[in-house]
């Protein structure tokens, strides 16, 4: 039967390679005529052939294994008949090549869409209090309030990769061989061997990007950006489409991590922003011009009220609560 099985084969490569005499095609014709199965087998095998034909990646591999596992699954679902005997010919050889490449496309493609698919992945949200997270690399990201992250590793292109909505200081575990990259709005940042600051509201204009150790790379797929070293802060205007370099940073742009502030000479409107930007509650000022009153003074992990209270004393103003709203009054500053 191994015989009959292998004379078909030779015939319908024989067709399939427009070698065939109108007679040896009139037998194809009949043999297929015999039954569903053997169309079918015919169909199966012309697939394989056309395309094998569309492939021009040459490529080493054991055609006969693979052949003989494409004819075993064939064989399963047909019916033998007996069939013509005719002299053995290279046409079968070819179906064996068309089969290999096949199987052997068929273990690339699922290699591909395994390694293409993230093995790692994480999700974190922080909403009215800040969140320290491990990510699976061993990387930390400390999460401001009404923030949001997501990891995921692909082993196909060996690239960490974070989306930042908010605001986040990571501490990257640094892996050469494995780029860790965080995407924030439109900017990008590369990390090299770092800990730094990424400040990125969707509502906000600016995305900052404050280096505390090491060296980081912001940029755009369109704007090469800068390097960045630590000490330094970055900004990216969005409406603009365009880096800058800052030459002061803010001294209290980890305030909402470690708790610490520090004001010198500063007015009262930005101190007001900061703290607001950091505790759950928000400090209103009753009268405009508070605003321009200047203030010095340092906060170490102090809770809200004390801060409130501390600022109500220097200021001479008055506090009133109102759930989570505290309202300061007072005449103004000369």
């Amino acid at each position: 039967m191994e015989k009959e099985i292998n004379d078909i084969d030779d015939l319908i490569g024989k067709v399939l390679a427009d070698e065939a005499n109108a007679e040896e095609q009139a037998r194809l014709k009949a043999w297929s005529e015999v039954s569903a199965e053997n169309q079918k087998y015919i169909d199966q095998i012309k697939t394989i052939f056309e395309k094998a034909a569309s492939n021009t990646v040459q490529l080493n591999f054991d055609t006969d294994a693979a052949w003989k596992k494409v004819k075993n699954k064939l064989k399963e679902s047909r019916e033998e008949k007996p069939v013509f005997t005719m002299k053995r010919s290279p046409y079968r050889s070819a179906l064996r090549i068309a089969a290999g490449i096949v199987f052997l496309l068929g273990i690339g493609i699922f290699g591909y869409q395994w390694l293409s698919k993230p093995t790692q992945t994480f999700a974190a949200t922080s909403n009215d209090t800040t969140t320290e997270n491990t990510l699976p690399d061993g990387s930390v990201a400390f999460l401001n309030k009404k923030s949001s992250i997501t990891y995921e590793y692909t082993p196909l292109k060996k690239e960490r990769k974070v989306k930042l909505k908010g605001e986040g200081f990571f501490e990257v575990k640094h892996e050469e061989e494995k780029p860790f990259v965080i995407e924030a709005d439109e900017v990008l940042v590369r990390d090299i061997g770092t800990a730094f600051n990424i400040k990125a509201y969707p509502e906000s204009d600016t995305i900052l990007v404050t280096v505390k150790t090491g060296e980081v790379q912001i940029y755009t797929l369109k704007n090469k950006g800068l390097d960045l070293k630590m000490g330094e802060t970055g900004v990216y205007r969005k409406s603009l489409k365009e880096f800058t370099r800052l030459e002061k940073a803010d001294t209290n742009v980890l305030a909402y991590k470690t708790g610490v502030f520090s004001f010198n000479n500063t007015d009262l409107k930005s101190v007001i922003n900061k703290i607001n930007e950091v505790y759950s509650v928000t400090i209103v000022l009753e009268n405009p011009a508070l605003a321009s009153c200047r203030l010095t003074v340092n906060f170490n992990g102090d809770t809200i009220d004390t801060i409130v209270e501390v600022i109500a004393e220097t200021l001479k103003l008055t506090v009133t609560r109102n759930g989570k709203e505290i309202l300061l009054s007072g005449a103004g500053c000369k």
